[in-house]
């Protein structure tokens, strides 16, 4: 399967795994100072899966995730998203992935201070080549599912660390991606807006988008179905908990 040509066509349709990482080894550095970030880590989520990865800081989350989000590749082993092979794309092929498939919320928000919370929203939507006016719609539609369109208007210095972080999301879901990418969602977050992301997040899984959560934070990982644990580069436990 061509997947930039099935991406151009909206014809990206999971008949296998929609992930499947076989045997991935990461390494940072050489020789003594080289450090292994994934050891032989082998992990396959279906479509419509919500999957919580916890560990501690070290553990090689965020290393996972930036191969998950095809913005980094395996040193060994392969990365096959919809049964094709990532390692093997050309740059436009993995940007048109990133940009009509993946939806990525990080734990530092990444929102432009000049841009309204609605500009914000819309900017990806732009370089999809959406219309104004539905680009408009979408980022309006997305900020009032996750509750924000009475502050449309206002620029990130402007709202609070959990209204940012919802912002972020909106922004996320505004082109309806069918795979979600959250690292550490809530990690700048206090108690009661933790709640509310999370409780966002599980919503949008609901829906049917296949989600991957990227945590340290145990409470939160217990909001996912299935469960996986990860330290010094691999999974040592995988677990599900029908909600």
């Amino acid at each position: 399967m061509d997947i930039l040509k099935a991406v151009r066509r909206k014809e990206w349709i999971a008949t296998e795994p929609l992930i499947r990482l076989e045997h991935v080894k990461k390494t940072y550095g050489q020789g003594e100072h080289s450090v292994c970030a994934l050891r032989d880590l082998s992990l396959t989520v279906e479509k419509g899966e919500y999957a919580a990865i916890l560990g501690r800081s070290g553990s090689g989350k965020s290393t996972l995730m930036n191969l998950l989000g095809c913005l980094d590749f395996p040193d060994e082993g392969q990365y096959l998203l919809d049964g094709s092979p990532i390692t093997r794309l050309q740059p436009d092929a993995l940007t048109a992935i990133r940009r009509e498939h993946i939806g990525f919320v990080f734990q530092h928000f990444h929102l432009i201070p000049s841009l309204t919370a609605l500009e914000n929203v819309e900017l990806p939507l732009l370089y999809r080549r959406f219309s104004r006016k539905e680009r408009r719609q979408r980022a309006l539609s997305a900020l009032e599912l996750v509750g924000l369109s009475h502050r449309a208007s206002h620029r990130p210095g402007q709202l609070s660390g959990g209204q940012q972080q919802r912002t972020a999301i909106a922004r996320a879901i505004a082109a309806d991606p069918p795979l979600i990418l959250a690292d550490e969602p809530t990690g700048n977050l206090d108690r009661e807006n933790t709640a509310l992301v999370t409780d966002l997040l599980t919503g949008l899984w609901k829906k049917g988008h296949t989600l991957i959560l990227i945590t340290h934070d145990p409470t939160v990982a217990q909001q996912a179905p299935r469960r996986l644990t990860l330290q010094d580069g691999q999974i040592v436990s995988d677990t599900q908990h029908p909600l």
